[in-house]
């Protein structure tokens, strides 16, 4: 076996390669790619995955760079007709002094003072924790849907679901077969989501990304695997 990838807290999925050219362990921290380490031939799995955990408090701060550098904040303005996969988002003056929000069926209202500059940081920052309030309750009403949906389908099975605020990564699979998924999931595009879904759901077959993982996967995307992986790499769970 010349690759592994293993997941790792806070940090997400970190990808080691096997390499004849690498005469020492090498990190590469990318935006999209993730974390991927060289490993030479001499050196084992065990201890590289050593050094890498003495190399955390480095990842994180890289990766938290690589973000901020290319994190995309809009101005949430009411202007601009925002909404999320499911409800239309109303900014409402309101003669109280603290901001809340109020969902239904298909919007949101988040009502904020209104002797207040809208475009305020700490406006915006609560606007945010609303938007991703929101998100979290679609995802709830959503992906557990769609899980059901591919289980069905495909016959496969999974120990439970869990949804989280993650940054780190979109979807994950245990070793015990249990499945997170990141909130952030809803604001991509139905097909990614789906996409996401059945790649965690291959994983309760084959925990590795080897040939038999992409074949499996090809089986469920019509041949798309590859090309659904690179759309994704578009995406950020940190861009909205």
């Amino acid at each position: 076996m010349d690759n592994r990838t293993v997941t790792v807290e806070g940090i997400g999925a970190v990808e080691y390669r096997k390499s004849a050219k690498a005469k020492y362990v090498r990190i590469a921290v990318h935006r999209e790619k993730g974390v991927i380490v060289s490993v030479p031939k001499r050196i084992s799995f065990s201890d590289a995955e050593n050094f890498v955990m003495s190399r955390l408090e480095w990842i994180e701060k890289t990766l938290h760079k690589l973000n901020s550098i290319t994190q995309k904040q809009r101005i949430y303005d009411g202007k601009d007709g925002f909404s999320t996969k499911f409800r239309v988002m109303n900014l409402i003056p309101d003669n109280r002094k603290n901001m809340h929000l109020k969902i239904s069926e298909k919007q949101f209202d988040i009502y904020y003072p209104r002797d207040t500059d809208i475009g305020n940081e700490e406006i915006q920052s609560i606007i945010r924790k609303f938007i991703e309030h929101v998100w979290k309750v679609e995802a709830h009403e959503y992906l557990p849907e769609k899980m059901q949906y591919w289980t069905n389908r495909y016959n496969l099975k999974y120990r439970s679901l869990t949804i989280k605020n993650t940054r780190s990564f979109w979807g994950k699979c245990g070793a015990d077969n249990s499945i997170i998924l990141s909130l952030h999931l809803m604001h991509l595009p139905d097909h990614l989501i789906d996409y996401v879904i059945l790649h965690e759901l291959c994983h309760t077959v084959h925990k590795n990304h080897q040939q038999e993982f992409w074949q499996l996967l090809d089986k469920y995307t019509s041949g798309k695997a590859k090309v659904l992986a690179g759309e994704m790499r578009n995406h950020s769970t940190r861009i909205y």
